[in-house]
Protein backbone atom coordinates (compact mmCIF):
# COMPACT_ATOMS: atom_id res chain seq x y z
CA UNK A 1 0.00 0.00 0.00
CA UNK A 2 1.12 3.56 -0.69
CA UNK A 3 2.92 5.19 2.25
CA UNK A 4 1.75 8.80 2.09
CA UNK A 5 3.97 9.79 5.00
CA UNK A 6 7.13 8.47 3.31
CA UNK A 7 6.09 10.20 0.08
CA UNK A 8 5.56 13.54 1.82
CA UNK A 9 8.76 13.23 3.84
CA UNK A 10 10.82 12.50 0.74
CA UNK A 11 9.31 15.47 -1.11
CA UNK A 12 10.08 17.75 1.83
CA UNK A 13 13.65 16.42 2.20
CA UNK A 14 14.26 17.25 -1.45
CA UNK A 15 12.90 20.76 -0.87
CA UNK A 16 10.11 20.35 -3.40
CA UNK A 17 6.78 22.08 -2.98
CA UNK A 18 3.62 20.24 -3.94
CA UNK A 19 3.33 22.53 -6.94
CA UNK A 20 6.91 21.87 -8.08
CA UNK A 21 6.50 18.10 -7.84
CA UNK A 22 3.16 18.29 -9.62
CA UNK A 23 4.75 20.30 -12.43
CA UNK A 24 7.57 17.75 -12.77
CA UNK A 25 5.10 14.86 -12.83
CA UNK A 26 2.66 16.64 -15.16
CA UNK A 27 -0.26 16.28 -12.74
CA UNK A 28 -2.43 18.82 -10.96
CA UNK A 29 -1.23 19.92 -7.52
CA UNK A 30 -4.57 18.69 -6.17
CA UNK A 31 -3.51 15.16 -7.15
CA UNK A 32 -0.42 15.38 -4.95
CA UNK A 33 -2.48 16.91 -2.12
CA UNK A 34 -4.97 14.00 -2.34
CA UNK A 35 -2.13 11.44 -2.21
CA UNK A 36 -0.54 13.14 0.78
CA UNK A 37 -3.84 13.45 2.66
CA UNK A 38 -4.67 9.79 2.05
CA UNK A 39 -7.80 10.66 0.09
CA UNK A 40 -6.48 8.72 -2.92
CA UNK A 41 -3.46 6.59 -3.81
CA UNK A 42 -1.36 6.78 -6.95
CA UNK A 43 -1.63 4.05 -9.55
CA UNK A 44 1.37 1.80 -10.03
CA UNK A 45 2.31 3.81 -13.14
CA UNK A 46 2.20 7.06 -11.17
CA UNK A 47 4.12 5.46 -8.31
CA UNK A 48 6.92 4.59 -10.76
CA UNK A 49 6.96 8.18 -11.96
CA UNK A 50 6.92 9.54 -8.39
CA UNK A 51 9.83 7.33 -7.35
CA UNK A 52 11.86 8.66 -10.28
CA UNK A 53 11.12 12.30 -9.49
CA UNK A 54 11.79 11.72 -5.79
CA UNK A 55 15.00 9.78 -6.55
CA UNK A 56 14.01 6.89 -4.33
CA UNK A 57 13.10 3.21 -4.88
CA UNK A 58 9.38 2.54 -5.21
CA UNK A 59 9.55 0.21 -2.23
CA UNK A 60 10.43 3.13 0.00
CA UNK A 61 7.06 4.67 -0.87
CA UNK A 62 5.10 1.57 0.13
CA UNK A 63 4.10 -0.01 3.42
CA UNK A 64 4.82 -3.62 4.30
CA UNK A 65 1.14 -4.58 4.11
CA UNK A 66 0.53 -4.84 0.37
CA UNK A 67 2.62 -7.82 -0.70
CA UNK A 68 1.31 -7.98 -4.28
CA UNK A 69 2.11 -4.34 -4.99
CA UNK A 70 5.46 -4.74 -3.21
CA UNK A 71 6.27 -7.69 -5.50
CA UNK A 72 5.43 -5.58 -8.54
CA UNK A 73 7.41 -2.64 -7.17
CA UNK A 74 10.43 -4.89 -6.61
CA UNK A 75 10.25 -6.06 -10.21
CA UNK A 76 9.87 -2.51 -11.55
CA UNK A 77 12.75 -1.26 -9.38
CA UNK A 78 14.94 -4.05 -10.77
CA UNK A 79 14.00 -3.14 -14.36
CA UNK A 80 14.76 0.52 -13.70
CA UNK A 81 18.19 -0.36 -12.28
CA UNK A 82 18.94 -2.53 -15.33
CA UNK A 83 17.98 0.26 -17.70
CA UNK A 84 19.94 2.95 -15.86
Amino acid sequence: MFDRHAFTARRVVLGLSVEELADEMLVAPSTIYRWESGETCPSLRMLVQASRHLCTPMLSLMTEEDTERRRKATAVDALIREGA
